[in-house]
């Protein structure tokens, strides 16, 4: 039985009065609708508490303070989204399913405030611009993954194109590839670009169409239902054709997380905020165990688990040294952190 209950989540904001921008507040303190769910993977009810609304707090004050010394200001506040500022309201509450270890929100918001977030969340050209200009280029190497593992993709879909940055380096590549955005901003700026971009859901699209590759990047975590996103998947695709999804990895947060207070402190922040995971603004967080029973349970066979960073976050508005810093940091873990010791964690799995 689920429970549902309007509230408004205010978070106080110490630091410097930029990161308090109108944009910021208004998602801040947008009514969202909640309900109390068990784990999306596997049902169960039984579930450990990880972080609370108090320790989310403190983490996000810590990102705040974090990037306010690396950025030139006075930055626009439209340069926040994505570092300081996100698309979903923090979570009240972690936890992790004491069955398959998976890391879910709860409670967490229903399926129509979701869809309603993701598609009112309207950005600035220029906003537009600097995450297609850093995306076209940094997903040039899943391309070349997708291709090592597949082979040649006659058609294939991307779920949560945004800009269409993934289509941009497929395109390149000689890939046809069309992309699907619930955002119509940013379907629209895709559009202009000559990319193949329809604003819809997963769900939502004609069920004879087939596929030979389906992939999900950094947007399998936001969904509000990755279980059913799975069987559509499976549905949609040829036989043997591929499902490609990139998550964050939560056991690499949850392991992290305990050691900002310790000698490790300065390391484990910044690997944890170049990848965007302190705080944990995502709805879901997949671990190993999690996203195999998922896969399974959907009719997939993984065939490849590759570890990775964050694409670069850092833009004109950061400092010199801290460029530097993201992309020393980032380069280090890629050298030391392989597979499901990465923060973030591409799958790439077939259909039975």
């Amino acid at each position: 039985m689920q429970e549902t209950t309007v509230c408004t989540a205010v978070w106080y904001c110490p630091v410097p009065r930029f990161f308090m921008a109108k944009t910021a507040v208004a998602r801040l303190a947008r009514k969202t609708k909640y309900e109390l769910t068990p784990c999306a993977i596997c049902g169960s009810r039984e579930a450990v508490a990880v972080a609370n609304r108090a320790d989310l707090q403190r983490e996000m004050e810590r990102v705040w303070t974090f990037h306010n010394a690396r950025f030139r200001h006075p930055v626009p506040p439209k340069y926040l989204t994505d570092r300081v500022v996100f698309s979903q309201l923090p979570a009240w509450r972690l936890v992790r399913c004491a069955s398959c270890t998976h890391l879910y929100r709860s409670p967490r918001e229903t399926p129509e405030t979701v869809k309603r977030t993701y598609s009112e969340d309207a950005l600035s050209e220029s906003v537009y611009e600097s995450a297609y200009a850093r995306q076209s280029f940094f997903y040039r190497a899943q391309v070349e993954r997708l291709l090592a593992f597949a082979g040649r993709v006659q058609h294939g879909l991307e779920v949560g194109s945004y800009t269409g940055g993934f289509l941009a380096a497929a395109l390149e590549a000689g890939l046809s590839f069309t992309g699907i955005d619930v955002n119509p901003g940013a379907t629209a700026f895709g559009a202009r670009h000559g990319l193949p971009i329809a604003t819809c859901s997963l769900e939502e699209l004609n069920p004879s169409q087939m596929y030979d590759a389906i992939v999900i990047w950094n947007t399998f975590e936001q969904l509000s239902d990755v279980k059913s996103a799975c069987l559509v998947a499976n549905r949609l695709l040829r036989k043997g054709g591929v499902l490609a999804v990139r998550v964050p990895n939560s056991a690499f947060y949850t392991r992290w997380r305990h050691h900002l207070n310790d000698v490790w402190a300065p390391w484990a922040e910044r690997m944890l905020v170049h990848n965007n995971l302190l705080g944990f603004p995502y709805r879901e967080g997949f671990t190993a165990r999690s996203l195999s029973r998922l896969l399974k349970d959907s009719g997939f066979t993984i065939g490849r688990v590759q570890g990775d960073t964050l694409v670069r976050v850092s833009d004109g508005w950061t400092k010199r040294a801290a460029v530097l810093d993201e992309w020393v940091t980032k380069e280090l873990q890629r050298l030391t952190q392989r597979g499901w010791e990465a923060p973030w964690v591409e799958v790439y799995a077939t259909t039975s």
